[in-house]
């Protein structure tokens, strides 16, 4: 019977990846006297403001003794995340538009990843509230080590391993203590927060256009001052983020810790109402969440629904701030972003884009790029489709309406810059007039103002709203008569200098082109094609365009 069953056996191999594939009672402790060949270190430290690394540096020595001491092989990666909470968590959208709210670190997750692929076969950590603080995070990893049946062991804290179940179980218990405990401090510090914004300290890091650093922090820097001033008025002269960072990226303006200036850069900075005196806050302790694109829900109101002023010397004054959230408010709901949505209004990319307007259904036409079969690529503007608001039944060529406008205006501000000489030598009585005007308005501002930091708006039946819309027209008179006083006596004025004009529309930016093109006109409406009885298709498409110029009036105004 012992030949027969050696026989059966003779030619049969067993794999040398399958043996050894017994089994045992004692499984933990079998799994546990694993010497991993490829381990790795994860090491991580919550603060290191200076970025030294020092925290981590001392982790990792800790670490290499617990692998010579546990004789295993030499560390194939090391996972550090220096300056990385481990306990606040970031809203995050998913792929398919899911939300959640995660804490952020990507080493970690990495670690995870490498363990499951194989790519280590152990993992040493310095203690256990280095490795993980959410309890989420805790089971994603003992879910993965329960899988490959590879050690997980810290440094420190008695040596857990989290390839024992009792380990697993104890920390756990541990790591809701922990997270206890980061509780327990966030709200302690946020408590910090808001009795210190309450006092009109500023709280975070210190914006551009203040000292960062040093014994001087905190004080102006009148380079950046002046920049963040230019950003407030350029906003409100019609420029938008992109344009402005676009602007100081050319001039070669150094930005604040970055490389180059970027829109969203600009946009936080136009929101932030520190820029004003204004404490901001966004703490725990609000009531509603700040609301994204809006800069008053970061405003710190007091008792008595007044803006809390900050110890630190404004750059803007709380007006032009004011005036400049109103305007950024406006830009987004012509967008068609509503109130407390997130989103930026879309930037203009095309030049006659919503100043052509179709006449059939008078919706603003769109720029629109399409790659012909052959492959040349053609650039039309279109009346939007039916679904988003229009009739899709006029479209222009691009390149010659264009080319038409840009001729036209050429000739319109010729005839400007002519007419302005002609009319520099204007009688004393003319601009005697003029400046009884502008006295009379800047008296009605005066009055304006002092009614509203007295807090009288209310008997004149005035809203806070009402205020600043009569403010910015008031400012607009203001500007106007002063413009035209200044031109009859022959001071020079950049803005409305027709040599400055003629300037920024043939070598401005397409901004500041379509800026000049809504300061003359309300707007070109585009006549369906004429038959083709000419050859030169250009002449047909001026002969369409019907522009609808503004009366000397609607400019000054």
């Amino acid at each position: 019977m012992p030949t027969a069953a050696l026989t059966v056996w003779e030619d049969f191999e067993v794999p040398a990846h399958a043996r050894g594939g017994q089994v045992t009672l004692n499984l933990h402790d079998h799994l546990a006297a694993y010497a991993p060949k490829r381990p790795g270190a994860y090491l991580r430290i919550s603060s290191d403001r200076f970025g030294l690394e020092a925290g981590v540096d001392r982790q990792f020595e800790d670490a290499e003794d617990t692998r010579v001491r546990l004789r295993w092989g030499p560390f194939t990666k090391v996972y550090r995340e220096n300056d990385t909470s481990a306990f606040k968590k970031r809203k995050v959208v998913k792929p398919d538009g899911a939300i959640d709210w995660i804490v952020l670190r990507p080493e970690f997750r990495q670690l995870l990843a490498d363990l499951a692929n194989g790519v280590i076969d152990g993992v040493i950590f310095y203690d256990l509230d280095r490795l993980v603080r959410q309890p989420r995070d805790l089971e994603d990893l003992i879910d993965i080590v329960e899988y490959v049946k590879r050690p997980v062991t810290g440094a420190t804290g008695g040596r857990m391993n989290l390839i024992n179940d009792s380990d697993r179980h104890m920390a756990r218990m541990m790591c809701v203590m922990a997270l206890k405990s980061s509780e327990d401090t966030a709200r302690r510090v946020a408590r910090q927060h808001l009795s210190a914004a309450q006092n009109g300290l500023a709280q975070g890091r210190i914006a551009y256009g203040w000292v960062r650093k040093g014994e001087r922090k905190g004080q102006l820097v009148p380079g950046e001052a002046d920049v963040v001033v230019r950003i407030f008025q350029d906003f409100m002269s019609g420029e938008s983020a992109y344009s402005l960072a676009k602007s100081f990226n050319a001039e070669g303006i150094q930005p604040p810790a970055a490389r180059t200036w970027s829109s969203t850069m600009v946009a936080k900075m136009l929101r932030n109402p520190r820029y004003a005196g204004m404490v901001s806050y966004s703490g725990k302790h609000r009531v509603q969440a700040v609301t994204a694109g809006d800069g008053w829900s970061l405003v710190l109101f007091g008792d008595e629904g007044r803006p809390l002023l900050g110890s630190w010397e404004p750059i803007v004054t709380p007006k032009l701030w004011s005036q400049v959230q109103f305007e950024w408010q406006r830009r987004r709901q012509r967008a068609g972003i509503k109130a407390g949505e997130s989103g930026t209004a879309p930037v203009n990319k095309y030049f006659l884009s919503g100043i052509l307007r179709c006449s059939k259904c008078h919706r603003g036409l769109v720029g629109h790029r399409y790659r012909r079969k052959s492959g040349k690529i053609v650039h039309n503007y279109v009346c939007p489709s039916s679904e988003r608001g229009g009739c899709g039944g006029i479209a222009i060529s691009a390149p010659t309406a264009d080319a038409a406008v840009e001729e036209a205006m050429n000739a319109f501000l010729h005839k400007q810059l002519q007419a302005s000489k002609i009319g520099l030598d204007q009688s004393a009585d003319t601009i005697k007039t003029l400046g009884m005007r502008l006295d009379q308005e800047l008296a009605r501002k005066s009055e304006l103002i002092h009614r509203w930091s007295e807090g009288h708006l209310h008997i004149a039946d005035l809203t806070e709203e009402d205020y600043f819309t009569m403010l910015s027209a008031l400012n607009r008179k203001i500007s106007t008569l002063r413009e035209s006083i200044a031109s009859l006596e022959g001071s020079p004025q950049s803005k409305v200098e027709p040599e400055e004009l003629l300037d920024n529309w043939t070598a401005g930016s397409l901004l500041q082109r379509r800026a000049i093109l809504k300061r003359y006109l309300h707007s070109i409406t585009v006549q369906p094609p004429l038959s083709s009885t000419a050859f030169d298709r250009s002449e047909l498409a001026k002969a369409r365009l019907s522009p609808h110029w503004k009366t000397a009036a609607e400019i000054a105004a």
